[in-house]
């Protein structure tokens, strides 16, 4: 079957190609969809997700696409959300290979236009800082009034 490129795939600069896919393909399970020969570029695929890591020598010859300069962390203000089958038994996995998750495996309850979604879910930082988040839809229930009054709540605080 060939492999087809979701409508969305983002592409995470790396400053260490091969530490990157190694992170993701030998401690996340990612695996390599797409990539030509040695190239330090690949298509990474994840339960139906995908994203593409890359690196190039910024020698003239290529002009990466960068609004500013680059500084690590290179995720700041952005995490990336993989809807996966087993969160639990992923997160055993990372744990087990050594990484350290920054946000520790726990159940929310997060507001859907038409319901609560009960979800567990971690995140962890790849070797250059883009938080992942690995996330399950548990259950979920109708919308309560105590969550509207909750989001109130919230909304009120921060405006």
């Amino acid at each position: 079957m060939p492999f087809e490129i979701n409508t969305l795939v983002p592409e995470l600069w790396c400053s260490d190609f091969e530490r990157s896919l190694k992170f993701y393909t030998d401690r996340l399970g990612f695996e390599v969809a797409q990539r030509r020969a040695r190239d330090t570029h690949a298509y990474l695929s994840f339960q139906g997700s995908q994203i593409m890591i890359a690196w190039w020598e910024p020698d003239g010859r290529w002009e990466p696409w960068f609004p500013a300069p680059m500084e690590r962390p290179y995720g700041r203000g952005i995490n990336l959300q993989f809807m996966v089958k087993n969160v639990r038994q992923l997160h055993e996995k990372m744990v087990a290979s050594g990484v350290q998750p920054f946000l520790k495996l726990h159940t929310a309850s997060i507001w859907r236009t038409d319901r609560m979604d009960e979800r567990t879910q971690f995140m962890v930082l790849d070797p250059d800082g883009y938080l992942l988040r690995f996330s399950q839809v548990d259950s979920h229930r109708p919308i309560q009034q105590s969550d509207i009054d909750r989001l109130k709540r919230v909304h009120a605080k921060s405006g």
